[in-house]
């Protein structure tokens, strides 16, 4: 397995396959991260949030059991998008579909916040990179509400992800964020951050 292997369906559907009824979360959990979204999350009954790269992460759930219903997740996997699908059934405002983020069949203007955790760097691994995250950034914000926010969690440093996000022509302001990263057990990175980046793009109100 190759970091270029993350940005085939191949070999997330093997991946998932292979981990059935397990749950698994990239960089940041939902009680890490907690503090950190709430600032931007709104408990109300029109409030839609969008997972894209949902894979078999426990945030949706977690957001869900909080009290943010209105949710949907989406995957290019379809073996994770069952496995989901049957595993949180009891949760009937929850939707799992198989989506493409690049090409979502979703109108303009649907969701208040949209929370990608290490999809984007995902789409970087492939070997259309510069492509597929110029496509996920566009179709992004299209389907963002005006005011609304795309909050992208990643490995990677502003200096490496700054401009792809403030692409020309994608009418939003970034911010960023630094979380720390949570201890591994016995191993350290070696010249690594010792941090996770949020960047918190906000979608101009006049888009």
């Amino acid at each position: 397995m190759t970091m270029r292997d993350y940005g085939t369906e191949a070999y997330w559907d093997e991946r998932y396959a292979a981990q059935d009824g397990s749950n698994f979360d990239w960089y940041q959990d939902f009680g890490t991260l907690r503090p950190h979204l709430l600032p931007y999350l709104q408990n109300h009954q029109n409030f839609e949030i969008l997972i894209p790269g949902c894979g078999n992460s426990r945030l949706g759930a977690e957001l869900y059991d909080f009290g943010f219903v209105n949710l949907t997740c989406i995957d290019t996997s379809p073996v994770v998008i069952n496995q989901m699908s049957d595993r949180y059934a009891d949760k009937e405002e929850m939707e799992f579909t198989v989506m493409d983020v690049r090409r979502m069949e979703i109108p303009d203007a649907c969701f208040d916040l949209i929370i990608d955790k290490a999809l984007f760097d995902a789409q970087l691994c492939g070997e259309d990179n510069l492509n597929f995250v110029t496509e996920m950034v566009a179709e992004t914000c299209r389907v963002l509400k005006p005011g609304g926010m795309y909050i992208c969690i990643s490995h990677g440093l502003p200096s490496t992800r700054m401009a792809y996000l403030q692409a020309k022509g994608i009418p939003w302001s970034v911010d960023v964020v630094e979380i720390p990263k949570p201890p591994l057990n016995a191993y350290e990175e070696q010249g690594a951050s010792a941090h996770h980046y949020m960047y918190v793009c906000t979608k101009s109100e006049k888009a």
